[in-house]
């Protein structure tokens, strides 16, 4: 694997964009954690994945290392990746070595997500002590695999609601008033855009990885492949 020629196509942590609404969604941060692995051809790197603890926000789900942009805490989101990614997996920074930024994801739930993709400088996922206040179980996958699986497509709408009604006492909130701002017809009920949203999902052994975790993967998985 040449690391380097990855690096050099990779953004610096200083060049991310300017997006505009940043301030109003919520933003994160996650690593895409390789680790080296001899038994592979070409020492081809498995990939780390976690599987999040059932007792917290989207329990059971599989997903790289990474979480929240706390402004307290972190001065650039790679701060953000690095401090989550030791906390949740046990790894000091210094084991990291990162090789840079892959892009911007900008989510239709309004989450902002930053990935990097790093080196662990380890031998063995067994050196890595998972925090189970956070994390289930830690695995990897070798990159071959996903060579020989490519993922399920799906495309599902998505539809803005002006308003919301209560199932049980039938109270009708409006989120966004367009018959009193006389706005068209057509914006008085739940309307749909013309594209759909992508959902892509890969069936592993163990468990389904989909959503942002899978857009990401998907994203930087030719990356990897064209720079054995």
């Amino acid at each position: 694997m040449n690391f380097q020629k990855i690096r050099e196509q990779l953004i610096p942590d200083d060049h991310c964009p300017r997006i505009i609404g940043r301030e109003y969604m919520l933003s994160s941060a996650v690593l895409i954690p390789l680790i080296l692995n001899q038994k592979e051809p070409k020492g081809c790197p498995s990939i780390l994945f976690q599987k999040r603890a059932p007792h917290i926000r989207q329990g059971g789900e599989i997903c790289f290392p990474g979480g929240r942009f706390d402004k307290e805490k972190d001065q650039s989101f790679l701060m953000t990746a690095l401090r989550e990614t030791s906390e949740e997996i046990g790894i000091q920074t210094s084991h990291i070595d990162v090789l840079g930024s892959t892009g911007t994801l900008v989510t239709p739930m309004n989450i902002l997500v930053q990935p990097y993709l790093g080196v662990l400088q380890i031998q063995d996922i067994s050196e890595l002590k998972a925090n189970r206040e956070e994390v289930e179980a830690l695995f990897t996958i070798p990159l071959s695999w996903f060579a020989e699986n490519p993922p399920t497509q799906f495309k599902v709408p998505i539809r803005a609601h002006p308003y919301s009604e209560d199932p049980l006492t039938g109270e009708v909130e409006y989120h966004f008033p367009t018959d009193v701002m006389k706005l068209p017809e057509r914006y008085h009920h739940p309307w749909e855009g013309d594209s759909r949203h992508r959902i892509w999902a890969y069936s592993t052994t163990h468990g389904v990885l989909w959503g942002i975790t899978a857009q990401i993967l998907r994203d930087t998985l030719p990356l990897l492949l064209n720079n054995e």
